[in-house]
């Protein structure tokens, strides 16, 4: 099956060309107006009069975040953003949002909760149409943090503190616009690697992809991955895990995994998911 659309995955935290922000690097050579990662999104779309849905719908603060993307992509150029605050499958699946997700250029996912995001558009006619979009047509979809998360068939969310040093990793099922892939973002700030890994070790057959800040990956055809933004990518591969660590993982003592590869890609490397090698 040949994919036509592209997946923006991004791990939090970009450059919303703000004039002082924190970053994990200091120096990132990537500048917001030609380079950042939301101007890749645009450039995807490659349409500055399409509009660009953004779905607020994770968010505990919707119209604060609809404002700072309407404002950073309005820098950019793209002035046709509008917001989805969707709150209910019933809503998601009312013929006038259906109606605007036909048309537009784009959508993307804000940060926040990614169990909401998998409570609301679960088995919607929203949700299958985005996958018939992505699949028949040049269509972007684009998230960031929970948002980025909820894109594969395996999404984390972690049901007790992440402080909590139990080796547990909970799963759930995501949106599945990528297969046999769990995401994870902020991954060097939060200290994710641990629970990637794990998450992978009982999965051995998807491939982890850590994702720090202001740092993504564009998905196209659904298998070549490209690392974009300032930070690093950090993939996890599980195949050479022998069948001892399947047992190893559900003792309640530190985690020993054997055998995990783990590649690191920045800017400009890529990946291809089917036979898992860097080109």
């Amino acid at each position: 099956m040949i994919i036509r659309g592209t997946l923006i995955a991004i791990g939090g935290n970009e450059d919303k060309g703000a004039r002082t922000r924190q970053l994990h690097v200091h120096d990132t050579v990537h500048a917001f107006m030609d380079s950042g990662i939301l101007y890749r999104l645009t450039a995807e779309i490659n349409d500055s009069d399409a509009c660009l849905e953004l779905v607020t719908t994770a968010s505990s603060i919707p119209e604060t975040v609809s404002r700072q993307y309407a404002r950073a992509f309005k820098k950019l150029g793209h002035r046709n953003v509008r917001q989805m605050h969707i709150t209910s499958p019933e809503e998601a699946d009312h013929p006038d949002i259906l109606a605007r997700i036909r048309t537009c250029g784009g959508i993307f996912f804000s940060g926040g909760d990614q169990l909401k995001l998998t409570a609301v558009f679960s088995n919607t006619h929203f949700t299958r149409l985005l996958h018939e979009r992505y699949v028949r047509e040049h269509f972007v979809i684009a998230g960031t943090s929970a948002g980025a998360m909820v894109m594969s068939d395996l999404m984390i969310y972690p049901l007790t503190p992440e402080v909590d040093l139990h080796p547990r990793v909970d799963l759930f099922p995501g949106l599945a616009l990528v297969h046999e892939a769990i995401i994870d973002t902020h991954f060097l700030v939060r200290g994710r690697f641990r629970r990637l890994a794990f998450a992978v070790a009982q999965n051995p057959t998807h491939i982890g992809i850590g994702l720090e800040e202001d740092t993504g990956i564009i998905i196209r055809k659904g298998n070549k991955l490209e690392a974009i933004g300032s930070g690093l990518v950090t993939l996890i591969d599980g195949r050479s895990l022998k069948e001892a660590n399947l047992t190893v993982a559900h003792v309640e003592h530190d985690i020993f995994i054997e055998n995990l590869l783990v590649h690191v890609l920045s800017h400009g490397n890529n990946f291809t998911l089917r036979n898992k090698k860097i080109s």
